[in-house]
């Protein structure tokens, strides 16, 4: 019976020791914590072609005007709207980016894009555009799309629709008036960027 009960004292103790390390525990003064406030960046803002998993197909083009399509392209999947300047200005005696909408064209081209209200933005049209076939327009010049030509065909205005720049009520619409009013580039023979617009 002394045994019993001498083993019941025992766990007891035992037990009352394990409270005694938690309260010593508790007694220990807790480890320093540092706060840091996080200040919020405003977001930037996502460039048009951000996502966008395009190719540039190889075109029969003379050398010149293979390498600024390809240059213009990078850019305009980059968003580096000061580059994409850059080339539009290199050559000739302008270059057509609006009908009368400031001086610059890198300023024009982001304030569209920050903007985002009309579709398609421009960097994610002339990205686009320019993975299309193209044909030569009035003056001869290598241009996209194909739909910006005198008499385009029904695969040319399709191609704007299957590539999703344009819905197809747009599309319609051009049609009806008789030209493509769309987005649209072009680029001499020897090398010299002359415009991307939209509109008339």
């Amino acid at each position: 019976m002394r045994f019993a009960l001498a083993a019941v004292l025992a766990l007891a103790l035992a037990g009352c020791g394990s409270e005694d390390g938690a309260d010593d525990a508790a007694s220990t003064p807790p480890e320093t914590v540092t706060v840091t406030e996080t200040v919020a960046e405003e977001p930037e803002v996502e460039c048009s072609t951000a996502g966008l998993r395009l190719t540039l197909p190889e075109q029969d083009l003379p050398a010149p005007v293979a390498d600024v399509r390809k240059r213009v392209f990078d850019a305009a999947v980059a968003c580096d709207y000061d580059t994409l300047e850059q080339i539009a200005l290199e050559q000739g005696e302008g270059f057509t980016f609006s009908y009368g909408s400031g001086d610059s064209a890198a300023a024009y081209w982001l304030q569209l894009e920050e903007a985002g209200d009309e579709r398609p933005l421009p960097m994610r049209a002339l990205a686009t555009i320019l993975t299309m076939p193209f044909t030569r327009n009035e003056s001869g010049s290598y241009a996209w799309p194909t739909a910006y030509n005198e008499a385009p065909t029904d695969e040319a205005w399709q191609a704007l629709v299957d590539a999703g720049l344009y819905a197809e009520e747009t599309v319609e619409a051009m049609k009806l008036g008789g030209s493509y009013l769309g987005y649209r580039t072009a680029i001499t023979a020897d090398g010299d960027w002359q415009f991307f617009v939209a509109g008339d």
